[in-house]
């Protein structure tokens, strides 16, 4: 069922069309994920949406009693109210309710003969039950614990909280009151990842519509099953998730390249037949008719995606293979421990990351290799040839009172101006720009400015706090790109859980004041956290059934001889095929990389007749890596259940 609609929207500042023409309908049960470039609207879109703004023509108009959310809207917290005490305020009606029920209750066993008396009272009995009268306290501990307020802070009153807290506060209270239409403008800032998975979670069983303004990847390829994409002050509607939109996008592009290049042929054979023709009395009168045609032509543009930040990451020499070992390492500030026995080693070209809850010293650890923190014990061995290139997420190495050029050229003062003005041009900076203060930028400027400074700096180890904050979806896309070509070592700390899956080959998880080590991706991580939540949970179950099984039954379980004899030829088996499988795998990823240098040889690259013998090749390799991974994988699964 359509529960909104927008209807020709326009919106103008001053002389300037932020967009037209925009239709779209809303269902009830609509997952949106609104995206576009920062400063294409989207904000003043949801603004729109809730009434906070009138368009300057066209409608939006919503279903007579469906109440619109926006947690814009929901910052009027009462600063004066305890945690607890405000959300209750979400429930005062169920309140009031439950203090009517009591009064009958009273008046019934004064007057147990009053038939109308018991009908009304079974009938907000009834009422209270069916709107959660019985669990709306339940769901606020579940929300509040999901947005990381432990039971001990729920009685802290708002005014003592941080900014910070208070926008996640919000966030609960608008949860809790389930707008028919949940409108969500960039919902996972400032979220780390337990949250953020929570939140994720929550949202897909939400009853009702949600539309949201994000440029987390990740969140809107597992929350959104359509794409709305407003760029160039137009919109663009897209069915699937984020990663299918990509896709989409680039095959409308590509299609639209390929008619803008044969139209492009086409106009010149016509240009050259006028040119050819006009002059000539015989043929003069089909030049002209021809033309008419071509001036009539409706001409076909260049995507205008194409325009993207360009960035660029490579070091000036090589670091040795040992990079940085960590051991018994000790970090935080001097009256304070933040994380203890962190042992870790990064080699050349790792890609790590750093995660955990927000709070815990993952930039602590960051500013300790740095050198700009002491270690409070153990060691930091650092690699030979090392230059290392530091991004902090506060964007404070950049002087607010220079100029966006001279920030270049104080660095390379030897650089040419018009050298420096073309690598800022391919990080989206106008000939307006250059000459404003640093101080008068936006975030994304100066993030872009920041990864600018790094990439002429050609360090062959980057240490990236927060990298991809203030970064549009496209910026964010193009850095990641940038670091995976790099020629370098990666150690960052990110909450962009599509940003780490991406890129990392390692990931630091930090928490409870220890680091533990994870040899692979986000998604990696993730399977290894169910699989120890899993073997936990199993672990509590058979310590259960010891506890609570008769000593006699316990002795029926134990093996015997030959039965222990089986099961360890048995794992023998697994461990060789485990083995064999991982020989193979080795194998194969090396032919692999061998035929896709080959194809990238020029003079093959240029030849599809030698090209496409060899991508046969390549395909039927892959082939057998996807047979022998699932191989190794089924083995290290057998395998695991003698562990």
């Amino acid at each position: 069922m359509i529960i909104a609609q927008a209807q020709d929207l326009e919106q103008r500042f001053g002389g300037n069309i932020i967009f037209s023409n925009i239709s779209f309908s809303v269902p009830d049960n609509a997952r949106i994920g609104l995206v576009g470039p920062n400063g294409a609207g989207k904000t003043t879109l949801l603004k729109i949406m809730t009434g906070q703004q009138e368009p300057t023509s066209g409608q939006f108009t919503i279903n007579k009693g469906l109440k619109v959310g926006y947690i814009a809207q929901e910052n009027g917290l009462d600063e004066d109210k305890t945690i607890w005490d405000e959300m209750l305020t979400v429930f005062n009606d169920l309140i009031e309710k439950n203090k009517k029920i009591t009064k009958m209750q009273e008046q019934i066993a004064d007057h147990p003969e009053d038939e109308d008396l018991l009908k009304r009272y079974d009938q907000l009995a009834y009422d209270f039950e069916q709107e959660g009268g019985f669990t709306y306290q339940a769901e606020i501990k579940s929300i509040l614990n999901g947005f990381n307020f432990k039971e001990n802070t729920w009685n802290k009153v708002i005014g003592t909280l941080s900014g910070g807290e208070k926008t996640r506060l919000a966030f609960v209270k608008l949860l809790l009151q389930k707008p028919p239409v949940l409108l969500l403008d960039e919902p996972t800032n400032y979220l780390d990842l337990d949250t953020l998975d929570w939140l994720e979670a929550f949202l897909k069983n939400y009853q009702g519509a949600i539309i949201t303004v994000s440029h987390d990847q990740y969140f809107l390829d597992h929350l959104a099953n359509q794409i709305f994409e407003l760029n160039f002050g137009k919109l663009t509607t897209f069915k699937g998730n984020y990663s299918q939109y990509v896709k989409e996008r680039e095959l409308m592009d590509s299609q639209q390249e390929a008619a803008y290049e044969k139209q492009q042929e086409k106009i010149k054979k016509e240009e050259e037949f006028i040119q050819k023709n006009l002059v000539r009395a015989s043929t003069t009168k089909r030049a002209q008719s021809r033309r008419k045609v071509l001036d009539k032509m409706e001409r076909i543009k260049l995507p205008r995606h194409k325009q993207k930040v360009r960035i660029n990451f490579t070091s000036e020499r090589p670091s040795g293979k040992e990079v940085l070992i960590a051991k018994d390492l000790t970090i935080g500030y001097p009256d304070k421990v933040m994380v203890s026995d962190i042992d870790f080693q990064v080699n050349k070209n790792d890609r790590v990351a750093i995660i955990g809850p927000n709070g815990i010293g993952k930039s602590t650890l960051l500013k300790t290799i740095m050198k700009k923190l002491e270690p409070k014990g153990g060691s930091i061995k650092y690699g030979a040839s090392l230059d290392i290139g530091y991004y902090d997420q506060e964007l404070q190495s950049l002087d607010p009172s220079k100029t966006v050029l001279d920030t270049i050229w104080d660095r390379h003062k030897t650089m040419p101006e018009k050298d420096v003005r073309s690598i800022l041009a391919s990080f989206l900076f106008t000939a307006e720009d250059i000459d404003k203060t640093v101080g008068q930028l936006s975030g994304g400027q100066k993030a872009r400015l920041t990864l600018t400074v790094l990439s002429l700096e050609k360090d062959n180890f980057l240490l990236m706090d927060e990298p991809t904050n203030h970064l549009d979806i496209e910026a964010k896309e193009v850095l990641e790109e940038a670091l995976d070509n790099y020629d370098g070592t990666l150690l960052f700390v990110s909450h962009d859980r599509y940003f780490i899956n991406e890129l990392a080959n390692k990931i630091i998880s930090v928490r409870d004041g220890h680091a533990k080590i994870y040899n692979g991706n986000y998604s990696y991580y993730l399977d290894e956290k169910a699989k120890q939540a899993a073997a936990a949970q199993e672990a509590e179950a058979q310590k259960a059934e010891t506890e609570t099984t008769p000593a006699a039954s316990q002795n029926k379980g134990k093996l015997s001889y030959q039965e222990q004899k089986a099961r360890d030829s048995q794992k023998r088996k697994l461990e060789r095929a485990v083995s064999d499988a991982e020989a193979k795998i080795e194998k194969l990823e090396a032919e692999e990389k061998e035929i896709q240098t080959e194809m990238a040889n020029p003079e093959i690259a240029a030849s599809f007749e030698k090209l496409g013998p060899l991508q046969e090749k390549l395909s039927a390799v892959q082939e057998q890596l996807d047979q022998a991974n699932n191989e190794w994988e089924n083995a290290l699964d057998a395998l695991d259940e003698f562990e």
